[in-house]
């Protein structure tokens, strides 16, 4: 099924992982904890200001929730090369032992306050649990529990995630946001 996304925000996904990875005990952390931070933050601040962070797609898989665009980034299958260049300049990927670590720091100029503020109370509430705490923790968002099927990783739409928060009156924000990404996306392209 296809439905509106946001428009994929890589500044601002590099500068999160980034963040948060410096708050982290020799700037490291399992990949899955990375992602399930990353993904708590986007949802949260999706529901209070009507947009993710990093406006990646979400999908359901085994171990929750992921934003399958840093997934990509990270195991290094990304679509745009030029991105998955400009990540491992920055965070490096170990995959035998499935860690990210922070190898330079991007900065953090395209992110909010608001946003950094929501990666530090994330990283508060789960910076500390073991990554597969955080698993469990997200396998009772409901928007998983209705988009996971156990064979393949169906998109989570923006509106299953606003309903799981009780957040649906900022449906008309959220396609409003959509629509307004989109619009500037189209003139970026045309600029170019």
């Amino acid at each position: 099924m296809s439905y509106p996304q946001f428009c994929f925000h890589f500044d601002r996904s590099l500068q999160a992982a980034a963040y948060l990875l410096k708050r982290a005990p020799s700037k490291e952390l399992e990949y899955i904890h990375l992602l399930k931070m990353l993904y708590i933050a986007d949802r949260e601040y999706l529901a209070e200001r009507g947009y993710p962070i990093t406006g990646d797609r979400v999908v359901a898989m085994q171990y929750g929730p992921v934003l399958s665009c840093i997934l990509s980034l990270i195991k290094r299958d990304a679509a745009q090369e030029e991105q998955e260049e400009q990540w491992h300049r920055f965070i490096q990927t170990t995959p035998e032992e499935y860690k990210v670590r922070l190898i330079s720091d991007p900065g953090d100029g395209d992110l909010s306050r608001a946003s950094l503020a929501k990666l530090d109370q994330v990283f508060e509430r789960y910076g500390q649990l073991k990554p597969f705490q955080v698993v469990q923790l997200t396998h009772e968002f409901t928007e998983w529990q209705k988009n996971y099927c156990g064979f393949s990783a169906p998109g989570i739409p923006w509106w299953d995630i606003l309903a799981a928060q009780s957040a649906c009156t900022m449906s008309p924000l959220v396609e409003d946001q959509i629509k307004l990404q989109h619009h500037q996306a189209g003139i970026q392209k045309v600029c170019q």
